[in-house]
């Protein structure tokens, strides 16, 4: 059996992931680290396995010497499907004019596949490892790191509880993408070195109920909407933080005029560039934070006035601004009439540096394995992964892509037709190789 084979198997494994944990098959996953204890039988014999909070793993290649330890972390849990929308089956792994396609190819399971792939290939050629290598794989990612049972969690206080920390921790979320929206030409390479905070908020209106016949001039309902309608209306303030600041720097040798020279004094064209990056929304969420209304509920009854009105705002959080402030900013926008909740909220992480040897080490690597590329660059993720809770313990924690047909199919990711080229799940193995033997050391 060959590394296509090993990835279609591996796929077809339904590892879906509810919050309502009683909804999980947990059978598929028990088959899930049944395969890879099949197929990646070196990994096993060198590392170990350890099951944490029931069906996280870790593994850990002991190195040569005492350098810190670099970690790779993955998850293999997958959003739900609606197979209505596919062009083949969500789950079969079908191989269809060059392409894998299922949940999990690129999000994330393809990736975990081709790090395990990486990883048994050096082991098989004898390599060995001057710094430890530790392989973090959770199981409920997709339901979120801030939950109670989260295996990435139970993974870093295990860790935590040992002493150990990182000269660098890697996970999902880098990308490619085609570099005109930047005034790049040609395909860039994105490396994540800080994430958005999450925050949601509930906005409530309470007022007096009653039959729908009869309403009141102004509806609970309608006040809330409108007390959140403030927040779209009126966004909050654009800036350049650390991230996006660095990302530009790294871009501006690549860029053509007369972004190149608007960028390269930035800071004096500063609203110019703001005013025109506010405009698409890619853009405007790298230099703000985001507010916008996401769910609303009223009345339980088509014909009865709602007593208690609420409305959610999702809100995403850059570095240098807080929940707290969040917080504080939506409720002196819409006045003391309404309670403001806050909800599952979590601040931005710091931005990890691009000057030590890890991000040099990164950056070299992807331009040595995808030598079409026209620049590397660090860049702030919008979304959240696992990898957000070891800022505190690496020194620098980095979010980076192996598959290249992802610039293409990023669209298909928690979407119908979720898919993966094959030419770049092997050039994804490569890429792994490549900086495993850089990062880790190799003898």
């Amino acid at each position: 059996m060959d590394a296509l084979e090993r990835l279609q198997l591996i796929l077809q494994t339904k590892t879906v992931s509810y919050a309502e944990r009683e909804m999980i098959d947990f059978k598929e996953y028990e088959k899930f680290i049944e395969l890879i204890k099949q197929h990646y039988p070196l990994l096993h014999e060198k590392a170990g396995v350890e099951r944490i909070g029931g069906y996280s793993l870790l593994f850990v290649i002991k190195g040569k010497t005492d350098l810190k330890p670099i970690g790779w972390m993955g998850h293999y849990d997958v959003v739900p499907v609606n197979s209505e929308g596919w062009n083949h089956e969500p789950f079969g792994a079908t191989i269809h004019e060059d392409y894998v396609y299922a949940r999990g190819a690129l999000d994330m399971k393809g990736h975990v596949v081709a790090l395990l792939e990486a990883v048994e290939s050096l082991l098989n050629e004898g390599k060995e490892f001057e710094r430890d290598l530790y392989i973090m794989l959770g199981h409920n990612e997709e339901t979120g790191s801030t939950m109670p049972d989260s295996g990435a969690k139970s993974i870093k206080e295990l860790l935590i509880s040992r002493g150990i920390t990182f000269e660098c921790v890697l996970d999902e979320g880098g990308a490619f993408i085609d570099g005109k929206k930047l005034g790049v030409n040609g395909t860039v390479a994105l490396i994540g070195v800080a994430e958005k905070g999450y925050l949601d908020v509930e906005i409530m209106a309470r007022r007096e109920g009653g039959h729908a016949s009869t309403p009141p001039e102004r509806s609970a309902l309608y006040e809330v909407t409108q007390a959140a309608g403030l927040m779209e209306a009126k966004k909050f303030k654009a800036d350049f933080n650390p991230a996006t600041r660095a990302m530009f720097e790294a871009l501006v040798p690549a860029m053509d005029q007369p972004l190149k020279f608007l960028f390269k004094y930035k800071d004096i064209f500063k609203p110019i560039l703001l005013n025109v990056m506010t405009k698409n929304p890619e853009t405007a969420a790298t230099v703000r934070t985001t507010a916008v209304m996401t769910m609303a509920s009223g009345s339980k009854a088509p014909n009865v006035l709602a007593q208690d009105a609420k409305v959610n705002l999702n809100c995403r959080i850059v570095p240098g601004d807080s929940v707290d402030d969040v917080v504080s900013r939506i409720k002196n926008r819409i006045g003391k009439r309404f309670t403001v909740t806050p909800i599952n909220g979590n601040n931005p992480t710091s931005v990890s540096s691009v000057e030590n040897r890890s991000y040099k080490t990164i950056d070299r690597v992807i331009k040595e394995v995808y030598s079409n590329l026209k620049v590397v660059a660090p860049y702030l993720m919008i979304a959240a992964t696992d990898s957000r809770i070891y800022h505190d313990q690496a020194e620098g924690v980095y979010r980076i892509q192996p598959f290249m047909s992802i610039k293409d199919d990023r669209p298909t990711i928690h979407a119908d037709n979720e898919r993966v080229a094959i030419a770049s799940y092997y050039q994804g193995i490569q890429f792994f190789k490549t900086l495993m033997c850089e990062l880790n050391g190799v003898q």
